[in-house]
C-alpha cells in the first residue's frame, strides 16, 4: 500500500531514519509506552463538522498523546502552516487516556480526494489498529436532518459492535441513511469485519452548520452512555474547535468535503 505511517516514541520524536531502513515499522516502536486501547474512535470533515468536533475535543480537552501520521499521496495537495511550521496534508492518531482505559482517535482536516485512495487509508488504518489490539472501531458523523430532529444512533458492520451497542442501551438502525455512508468514513465503518476488527458509525442528526456543537454534544452523551467511557470535555473547547474549523474552511476550501460527493443524495452520509 502506498499509505505511509511515520510514528512517535515516548518523547513525541519521530520515527524517521535518512539511511533507508523504517524503524517506525517495527513492531517493538508502535505504543508499547502507552498501553493497552480497546476502541478506535475516527472523524473527519463533513456535514456539521459533527464528529470532528468530538475528536478534536477529545485531543484537545483530555489527556492526549500524538502517537503518528498517516500520509497518502492522494490527499489534497496543500500543505498549511501550523504552528509556524509548513506541515503537509495528513491524518493524525492519537492515544487519550480515560483512566482505567486508552482509545485511539484518528482524524484530520481532509481525506484522500479518489476512491481508491479511500480505500488504501481505510484498509491501512484498519488493519494498524487490530494489529494494535483494537476490538472496535468506531466512526463519528452527522447527517444533515431537520432542525428539530435530534437524533443519535448506530450503524453496525457486525454482531459483535451490535452488541456493543445494545448492551448500553443504544438505538440501531437497520435502514438509515437509506443512501449509505460515503468517503472514508464509510470504508472505516464498514471494512472492519474483513480486517479482524468490529467497525461501526455512530450518527447525530446535524442542521448541516459548519461546526454544529450541539449534534457534537448530543453524540458525545451518547458515546457516554452506550460505551461506558467517561468523555469529560468542557463545552468552552467544543465552541473554540468549532471557531478554529470555521477559520480552517474559509482558509483552506480543500479542507471541505469533495464538491463532487454534495447533494447529489441527502440520504447519504458523507464524512
Amino acid at each position: 500500500m502506498v499509505t505511509k505511517i511515520v510514528w512517535r516514541d515516548a518523547q513525541g520524536k519521530r520515527l524517521v531514519s535518512r539511511t533507508g531502513e523504517r524503524p517506525s515499522d517495527q513492531p517493538e516502536h508502535k505504543l508499547n509506552h502507552l498501553g493497552k486501547h480497546r476502541m478506535a474512535f475516527a472523524a473527519f470533515p463533513g456535514v456539521g463538522n459533527v464528529g470532528k468536533l468530538l475528536t478534536d475535543g477529545l485531543v484537545d480537552g483530555l489527556d492526549s498523546t500524538l502517537v503518528a501520521e498517516l500520509f497518502h499521496p492522494e490527499m489534497p495537495p496543500q500543505a498549511k502552516m501550523t504552528g509556524g511550521l509548513l506541515t503537509p496534508p495528513h491524518l493524525t492518531m492519537h492515544s487519550i487516556s480515560l483512566g482505567e482505559e486508552n482509545i485511539l482517535v484518528i482524524s484530520g482536516e481532509a481525506q484522500p480526494i479518489s476512491p481508491c485512495g479511500q480505500f488504501e487509508m481505510a484498509e491501512m488504518i484498519l488493519t494498524t489498529v487490530a494489529e494494535l489490539g483494537c476490538e472496535y472501531m468506531i466512526v463519528l458523523a452527522g447527517l444533515s436532518s431537520e432542525p428539530t430532529c435530534e437524533e443519535v444512533y448506530a450503524i453496525c458492520a457486525d454482531d459483535n459492535i451490535k452488541a456493543l451497542f445494545a448492551d448500553g442501551g443504544g438505538e440501531i438502525a437497520v435502514d438509515r441513511p437509506s443512501g449509505g455512508v460515503i468517503g472514508l468514513a464509510g470504508l472505516l465503518a464498514s471494512l472492519g469485519p474483513v480486517n479482524a476488527i468490529s467497525s461501526g458509525c455512530v450518527v447525530a442528526a446535524t442542521i448541516g452548520s459548519s461546526a454544529d456543537i450541539h449534534a457534537a454534544e448530543r453524540l458525545r452523551l451518547a458515546l457516554q452512555k452506550w460505551l461506558g467511557l467517561a468523555l469529560p470535555i468542557p463545552i468552552a473547547t467544543t465552541e473554540a474547535i468549532a471557531d478554529r474549523i470555521e477559520s480552517l474552511i474559509d482558509k483552506y476550501p480543500d479542507a471541505e468535503m469533495p464538491s463532487e460527493f454534495l447533494e447529489e443524495d441527502p440520504s447519504s452520509l458523507y464524512a
